[in-house]
């Protein structure tokens, strides 16, 4: 930001009365500043300036033709970019330039008073006091700034520090000085530090720690500034260890064997040459070599590590381990184990070495840990999240053909109904229809797949999806099924595409527990459960689904975790069949358990509640005979109706079949529009009768979130749910939403027909 005396000064003058800008360039003039004005007499045409350039100061009038008062000024400061703004006025009103100034301008000078002088100053002193706070700011937020990075070196450091006043007072302490004084930091802080500090000292203190035992502690402290006062940094070092090393250091032998063989992880004890002298069983066992054929052997030979990015031998471990930058590997990536077998393993590796006072290597520990079972699972994550991904991908495939699919089922069903059932094109018509059909199913296996949202539920029967399921999955298997079902079986609310995908799991499991052959019984029926009769299961009536096996069995330590996210005992397996079954099934208000025995077999069940609906008997399908398809009933009406979907054909199908059955449309693209055009039709006297709505709409607000707006708006509202796919509950529960009725994409001219009729006919 410029002086008011060291540049040109760009100025933008907010003025609608031409004398008013001309006597303020006068009084520009004889201040004898170096400037060039703009002058604008609209809010709105100085908003663009200054959306189009940077001004250094804005002379701004409070009385505007687009408006007035301090609104002027705060639609200023919302377009501004740092300008110095002066607010002229010919009011004498002190409490509009008190509150002037509270919005953000830097000065209220009033017409009637102004003169070259005091506009000078004012431009000078506003443009300084600007430039002052911007420095101040800056050095503010930079105080700031190197605070927070000391707090965080602090943190992040092993020593113990401390922060305190001239006065001793504790202003700040690190979780290593909370560990090392053996008290919570927090409440340290505030208090007075017991003893004498020296900065630029160095002194020693004996600590009793809680065990009435001694520590050596090392004292030093330095000045610094902290929060804007003189402070001290003092620095804490147990050297207790250090002072006892000689003893420690005769020790340490006689204790590393014991030590050795009661840790769990491989450790492996170097002298200072670099040979081998002792690893424990852990660590034999990793490496493939005992301890009698390692001791006295070069590390090297005994260990044999691959750089984890390169791939390449490492020649000399203890120092690639020893080395800073190597040693931040390890933890993240492990490093490749090359057993004495061939065999590779992923392990941890860390060195410590035994050092003196003066620095020299007496010896080195090397601590291994496998991690290859935990380099597994973070595979089969990652191979998880890809799942996940392509899970998306398929949801939203699948929400795109269904529009696809609605727009040829929608000009299907409006040449059909247009045509006579004699013409000889209707019978065609009626073909490709039930082709449109047929695709729907492979948007319900994607919609299945991208396990999007809570189940879509349907009145049906589940005997048939077992019996399809295993005769697809053991199709050229050596294993054979057999299905016993109940007479009379009990419908059950369910999505069939999730219950196949139970289905499917349970009996591929069964397949691969006997890759010699064997038999899967498969048995379907009516249950009445008893309370507490099946664990987690509130007592009813309920369909239920019996798959055993007799192959090789579930040991009890693998049965309580084969529901678990990941956990599997097959080499390929990813661990989510049974976990996303268990979800399924539970999503479903039931229940899935699963009994073993090793070496005799598994028998899983599956627990789905009756449905309180009766099972509509299916379409009879049009036969040979039939010489002419069958017309249907489509429910003609009539009123406005409110179309909102994001896809252009979509949403014009939609209108032409609304339309066709009698109603006036009107579109939107998304749920902002829709709330508007809803509003402004109601306002102006002509409402819709019904809005019907995209549930999903890429990067807008969809229908959904749109219906609850709208229903605040207007409680009578009427609004019917359109979606092939969404991640929310309205498809499968719309009684508990803003909607009065549901149609699932990809629908004809019958659906949206017989919808609309039930909505606005109670």
């Amino acid at each position: 930001m410029p002086t008011a005396e060291s540049k040109t000064i760009q100025i933008l003058l907010f003025e609608d009365n031409a004398a008013d800008a001309d006597l303020v360039a006068e009084y520009l003039d004889l201040s004898r500043l170096d400037f060039t004005m703009t002058v604008v007499k609209r809010l709105a045409d100085g908003i663009t300036q200054l959306k189009a350039q940077h001004y250094d100061l804005v002379l701004l009038d409070l009385s505007l033709p687009d408006s007035r008062g301090i609104h002027t000024l705060s639609s200023i400061m919302d377009a501004s970019t740092g300008e110095v703004i002066i607010v002229l006025t010919g009011d004498d009103d002190e409490e509009l330039s008190l509150e002037a100034l509270k919005v953000g301008a830097q000065d209220y000078l009033n017409k009637d008073r102004l003169n070259s002088e005091v506009l000078r100053r004012s431009i000078r002193y506003a443009i300084e006091r600007a430039n002052l706070l911007h420095r101040l700011e800056a050095h503010t937020a930079e105080i700031q700034y190197r605070e927070s990075l000391l707090r965080r070196i602090f943190d992040a450091n092993t020593d113990a520090m401390l922060i305190l006043t001239q006065a001793y007072e504790i202003k700040f302490l690190n979780p290593a000085a909370g560990s090392l004084l053996e008290a919570d930091p927090n409440q340290l802080v505030g208090e007075i530090f017991p003893f004498e500090v020296q900065a630029s000292e160095v002194t020693e203190l004996e600590i009793p720690d809680q065990n009435d035992l001694t520590r050596i502690v090392e004292l030093s402290a330095v000045d610094l500034i902290w929060e804007g006062e003189s402070a001290l940094l003092v620095i804490l070092r147990d050297i207790t260890q250090r002072r006892h090393a000689e003893q420690a250091l005769k020790r340490e032998k006689e204790r590393l064997s014991v030590t050795l063989d009661s840790i769990a992880d491989a450790v492996i004890a170097t002298d200072q040459h670099g040979l081998v002298e002792r690893l424990n069983d852990e660590a034999a066992r990793l490496v493939g070599v005992s301890n009698k054929e390692a001791n006295g052997r070069p590390l090297e030979d005994v260990l044999k590590l691959k750089h984890p990015k390169t791939g390449k031998k490492i020649k000399d471990p203890t120092s690639a381990l020893v080395d800073p930058n190597f040693a931040e590997i390890p933890s993240k990536l492990g490093i490749q184990l090359e057993r004495a077998d061939g065999k590779t393993l992923n392990v941890t590796a860390e060195t410590r070495c035994i050092l003196d006072d003066e620095g020299h290597r007496h010896g080195c520990v090397t601590v291994l840990r496998d991690i290859t079972q935990q380099k597994k699972t973070e595979d089969e994550l990652f191979q998880a999240e890809k799942l996940n991904s392509i899970s998306l991908l398929a949801g939203g495939i699948a929400h795109d053909f269904n529009n696809m699919l609605t727009s040829i089922l929608g000009n299907i069903s409006m040449v059909r109904i247009e045509l006579d059932e004699g013409h000889k094109h209707s019978t065609k018509l009626v073909a490709a229809e039930k082709a449109a059909l047929q695709a729907k199913s492979l948007t319900q296996q994607l919609l299945s797949f991208s396990k999007g949202g809570a189940p879509v539920l349907e009145v049906t029967t589940v005997s048939e999806m077992v019996e399809e399921s295993a005769q697809f999955i053991l199709r050229g298997s050596n294993v054979k099924c057999s299905v016993e079902k109940d007479e009379d079986l009990w419908a059950v609310d369910a999505d069939k595409g999730q219950i196949s995908q139970v289905v499917n799991n349970l009996i591929i499991n069964a397949d691969q527990a006997m890759p010699e052959g064997g038999n899967i019984h498969i048995h379907i029926r009516n249950l009445h459960v008893r309370h507490a009769e099946v664990p987690t299961l509130n007592s009813g009536q309920y369909v239920c689904i019996e798959v055993n096996d007799n192959g090789t069995g579930i040991s009890p330590e693998n049965l309580k975790k084969i529901f678990d996210p990941y956990f599997t005992t097959k080499e390929r397996g990813n661990g989510l069949g049974l976990a996303s079954s268990y979800s399924i099934i539970h999503s479903h208000k039931g229940t899935i358990t699963a009994e073993s025995t090793l070496g005799k077999g598994s028998t899983f069940r599956v627990y789905l509640p009756k449905s309180p609906h009766l099972l509509t008997a299916p379409q009879k399908p049009i036969t040979k005979e039939s010489k002419k398809p069958a017309k249907e009933t489509i429910h003609r009406g009539k009123g406005r109706i409110l179309i909102m979907d994001d896809m252009e054909a979509m949403m014009m199908v939609a209108g032409e079949i609304l339309t066709l059955l009698g109603y006036q449309v009107e579109y939107s693209t998304n749920g902002d529009e829709a709330i508007a055009a809803y509003k402004a039709a109601k306002e102006a006297g002509a409402p819709f009768d019904a809005c019907v709505f995209d549930l999903t709409v890429p990067g807008g607000m969809g229908g959904e979130e749109a219906a609850n707006i709208l229903i605040k708006y207007d409680p009578d509202l009427i609004a019917i749910a359109s979606s092939g796919y969404t991640t929310s509950n309205v498809m499968s529960n719309y009684k508990n939403s803003s909607f009065k009725a549901v149609v699932p994409k990809p629908y004809r001219i019958k659906e949206m027909s017989d919808a609309l009729h039930g909505v606005l006919n109670p």
